[in-house]
C-alpha cells in the first residue's frame, strides 16, 4: 500500500509540475519530468514504487500528450520514443535501487559498528569502575591496619582522591552519552552535594553552590572537579578550627574569556605568603589538576581564603 501511496504522489507531482510549466512553455518535451518522478519513488519507497510511477507515468504521457483525448495508434516515432523511454526508466530505477541498497547496507554497517562500540565502551567502563573499587579496598584495608595517625590520615586522603576519581568517571564517562562537551556547572552541582555528603558538614559549616552552565570537554571537567574535591576538602579541614561557623562557596560563571571558577571560604584564612607550604602534596595536586585544565589559578585572601580558576575557551 505505501508503495502505490508514494508511486501516486511522485506521479502527481510530476502532472501538477507539467501543468505549471505548460503555462509558460507551450508543448513541452513529453517525457520531461518521468525521469525525476520515478527516481524519487523508487528512492522513497523501492523498486516496485518506481515501476508502478514509471507505468502509470507513461500511460499518461501516451494518453495526454501524444494521443490526447483520441486514443489513436501511435506512429512509429511515438511508440519508439515510448519504448525507450520505458526503457530509459527501467534503468534509473535499477540504479536507483541500487543506491538504495547500499544505503540501507551501509546504515546496518554503522549501526553494528555503534553496537560494538558502546559494548566494548561498557566493558572498559565496567573494568575501570572495578579497578577503582580494588584500590579503594586495599587502601582502606591499609588504613585500617596503620597505627600511625600521620599515616591513617594520608592513607585516608589518598582514599578520597580516589573516590572522587571513581566518582567523575561514572559521571562523565557514560556510554550513552557520546559527545564530548559536558556542562561543568551541572557536574560541579553533583560533585559538590556529594563532597558535603563525604565531608560529614555540621550545621556550623555550609557547602554553598552557585553555579551556571558551561559547557567544556570532559577531560577538563575531570581536572577542574579535582582541583574542587582538593580546596573544598582542605577548607572542611583546616579553615574553622575549634567548631567555628563558616560558609564554603563553589561559584561558576561565565565571563568574556570563558568561565571562572571560584572556592573561598571565610574561615581563618591561609598563612602569610612564606609560611604557605608549597611542597605539599595536596598544593602540588592542585596546580598539577589547574594546569591539566587549561586554566590559571589565583590565590587570594583574607578575609579567609580565595582561589580562582579562570578556564578560557
Amino acid at each position: 500500500m505505501t508503495e502505490w501511496v508514494c508511486a501516486g504522489v511522485c506521479v502527481a507531482l510530476a502532472g501538477l509540475l507539467r501543468l505549471a510549466v505548460d503555462l509558460l512553455i507551450p508543448a513541452p518535451a513529453p517525457f520531461v519530468f518521468l525521469f525525476p518522478a520515478v527516481l524519487l519513488a523508487t528512492l522513497a519507497a523501492g523498486w516496485r514504487s518506481g515501476v508502478i510511477a514509471l507505468s502509470l507515468l507513461l500511460v499518461g504521457v501516451w494518453y495526454m500528450v501524444l494521443s490526447p483525448a483520441r486514443l489513436a495508434p501511435l506512429d512509429a516515432s511515438e511508440s519508439a520514443s515510448l519504448v525507450l523511454n520505458g526503457l530509459s526508466g527501467l534503468m534509473v530505477v535499477a540504479v536507483a535501487q541500487g543506491f538504495r541498497t547500499a544505503y540501507g547496507a551501509a546504515g546496518a554497517e554503522r549501526a553494528a559498528k555503534l553496537e560494538i562500540r558502546d559494548l566494548l565502551l561498557r566493558e572498559l567502563n565496567h573494568r575501570v569502575k572495578n579497578n577503582f573499587q580494588m584500590v579503594a579496598s586495599l587502601l582502606d584495608m591499609q588504613r585500617r591496619r596503620a597505627t600511625d595517625p600521620g599515616s591513617q590520615q594520608a592513607l585516608a586522603d589518598a582514599l578520597r582522591r580516589v573516590h572522587s576519581m571513581a566518582q567523575a568517571h561514572a559521571y562523565l564517562y557514560s556510554p550513552s552519552d557520546a559527545s564530548d562537551q559536558i556542562d561543568l556547572g551541572a557536574y560541579l552541582g553533583d560533585l559538590c552535594e556529594n563532597l558535603s555528603d563525604s565531608l560529614l558538614l555540621s550545621g556550623q559549616v555550609r557547602l554553598d553552590c552557585w553555579l551556571t552552565p558551561c559547557m567544556v570537554s570532559r577531560d577538563r571537567a575531570v581536572a577542574v572537579g579535582l582541583v574542587v574535591n582538593e580546596l573544598v576538602t582542605n577548607a572542611a579541614k583546616h579553615a574553622f578550627p575549634s567548631e567555628r561557623n563558616g560558609t564554603i562557596l563553589v561559584k561558576l560563571k561565565q565571563i568574556e574569556i570563558g568561565c571562572e571558577l571560584t572556592i573561598a571560604d571565610d574561615g581563618v584564612g591561609l598563612p602569610p605568603p612564606g609560611e604557605i607550604k608549597t611542597s605539599g602534596l595536596g598544593r602540588k595536586l592542585v596546580e598539577s589538576f589547574a594546569r591539566q585544565s587549561g586554566g590559571i589559578l589565583t590565590i587570594g585572601g583574607p578575609p579567609g581564603a580565595s582561589h580562582v580558576l579562570v578556564l578560557p575557551h
